[in-house]
């Protein structure tokens, strides 16, 4: 390499070295960055899929929770119909009023 005489000149040369040292390293790094990125992905994908199986199970639980309330229900209502009635009604009379006490604070 020639002498060079003029800072530009000197800049220009460090400004092209530097430009190729940065290309090398981006080359290097080019595979590494794609193995990181398709590591993401993969865990990405076992998340997604943890997360569907974890709301089919919840989905399943809510299914056997539901139908053991409808069966004791059943079982309750054929056992005591009459207090099964009473009850029924007393809720629903508790309902009404709640609601009605609600509709009459909300006016003003």
């Amino acid at each position: 390499m020639s002498d060079l005489k003029t800072p530009q000149e000197k800049m220009s040369a460090v400004g092209a070295d530097l430009s190729g040292k940065v290309s090398d390293v981006i080359d290097e790094a080019r595979p590494v960055l794609h193995r990181i990125a398709d590591r993401v992905s993969d865990t990405a994908q076992e998340l997604a899929q943890k997360g569907k199986d974890a709301a089919h199970e919840a989905q399943e639980q809510l299914e056997i929770g539901a139908h053991r309330v409808r069966e004791n229900a059943e079982h309750y209502v054929q056992n005591a119909p009459l207090k099964s009635l009473l009850i029924a009604a007393g809720t629903g009379a508790a309902v009404a009023l709640a609601v009605s006490w609600y509709m009459n604070s909300n006016k003003p």
